[in-house]
């Protein structure tokens, strides 16, 4: 356990974690926390068990407590499983709440703030306990149900103790609905000193084996069906044979799995294999948009948000995107990329020859992209905003 005594006076807000976050969760946690800090705040984290996130919080200098209890159940599976762990979830609540209300007390935290599903009925009551505001970051659009009864279930609980839902789309948010509590629309950002397009430490095509000469899409997340790899994959094979020179760039895992290994069989099928690159994750992505002419989001169901899609766009390239969920709100049709309506194989082959016919807009559409990251979906701006929304529920905000 970490000593919370040596925290300053500003406003303290503790994140309540799993300990294991990893990729982009833990990507957007680290930046939020990160970005909150030179706007007066000052950030703590509280974790169910320790784990690589949590020792990767305390490397950058945050306090952190571990509670060392289990991991609470995850919500997943049909509905008669789902509301069977909910039960689980619920009776586990009940047990950590005291050991977390007094984290909350240890901490002098005025709110707390929780991602997962699973984990925000445990923070909902210790802030009840404690007297402070809990704020739930939405990652996820809400599944359908009949009569909406995982929405109602939600609903019944933010109201019960005094939870202000945070979504990152619009789109996540009217799945959720505003009754009775509304969800505040905050758009997670990426960081523009990251994704600057004027480094210098680019990776080459050269370095990946990529003809200078190609016409590079590139796919950028974790690699399994959801995200539309085949899709693209097939609809680029389709392609007239002015565009055989269009290569896919995978980056993200897993590589070695039964959908990657699926993605290599269908690449040799189609005759494609050689223009197909997938690599692993890396932890700088942004080096790699450089070799990069079009940025894709294929994902089949609705993506909440799509980080990636603005990173992409911070980094000047155009994005063709299923126009289905947050990437409908972050990317102008014709105007920052491409809308596809329909993700199939015929979709997304009229959306690569539509972006292909507009070629000499790429440029233009990739510098309108950035200035529309950076206007509306930087880390900077996410900060303030969520800075503003949590002093705005704190009590005696004017000695703030």
């Amino acid at each position: 356990m970490d000593n919370f005594s040596d925290l300053h006076d500003d406003t303290r807000i503790a994140w309540l974690v799993a300990g294991d976050e990893r990729l982009g969760v833990a990507q957007a946690v680290r930046g939020l926390v990160s970005a909150v800090r030179p706007l007066g705040v000052e950030p703590t984290v509280i974790s169910l068990a320790d784990g690589p996130f949590t020792q990767s919080m305390r490397g950058l200098g945050f306090a952190v407590e571990v509670l060392n209890v289990a991991p609470l159940p995850t919500l997943r599976g049909r509905l008669p499983n789902k509301m069977w762990l909910a039960l689980q979830v619920w009776n586990a609540a009940r047990s950590v709440r005291p050991q977390l209300a007094g984290a909350l007390r240890a901490s002098r935290a005025k709110a707390v703030h929780v991602l997962w599903t699973n984990l925000m009925s445990p923070t909902a009551m210790a802030a009840h306990d404690t007297g402070i505001p809990c704020f739930w970051e939405m990652p996820n659009v809400m599944g359908r149900y009949p009569l909406g009864i995982n929405r109602r279930i939600l609903q019944h609980t933010l109201r019960r103790w005094n939870v202000m839902p945070l979504a990152n789309s619009s789109y996540t948010a009217a799945t959720l609905g505003n009754h009775p509590v509304k969800p505040i629309v905050l758009y997670p950002g990426a960081d523009a000193q990251r994704f600057d397009p004027g480094r210098k430490d680019f990776i080459t095509r050269g370095q990946l084996g990529i003809p200078a000469d190609a016409i590079v899409l590139g796919i950028f997340g974790r690699i399994r069906p959801a995200k539309g790899q085949a899709l693209i994959l097939e609809a680029m094979a389709q392609l007239p044979s002015a565009y055989t020179n269009a290569h896919l760039l995978l980056l993200g895992g897993p590589t070695e799995s039964e959908y990657a290994d699926e993605l290599r069989l269908l690449a040799k099928r189609l005759g494609v294999m050689e223009r197909l690159h997938l690599y692993g994750n890396v932890p700088d992505p942004e080096r790699y948009y450089h070799l990069v002419d079009m940025a894709i989001n294929a994902r089949i169901d609705p993506e909440p948000f799509g980080l990636s899609v603005v990173e992409a766009m911070m980094m000047g390239k155009p994005v063709l995107v299923h126009a289905l969920g947050g990437p409908a709100e972050t990317v102008l049709d014709r105007e920052t990329g491409w809308h596809v309506q329909e993700p199939t194989v015929e979709g997304f082959k009229a959306g690569l020859l539509r972006a292909l016919g507009e070629r000499e807009k790429w440029e233009v559409m990739g510098a309108a992209g950035r200035k529309r990251a950076l206007e509306y979906f930087s880390l900077s701006r996410q900060a303030k905003e969520y800075v503003s929304i949590v002093r705005g529920r704190l009590p005696c905000t004017g000695a703030q």
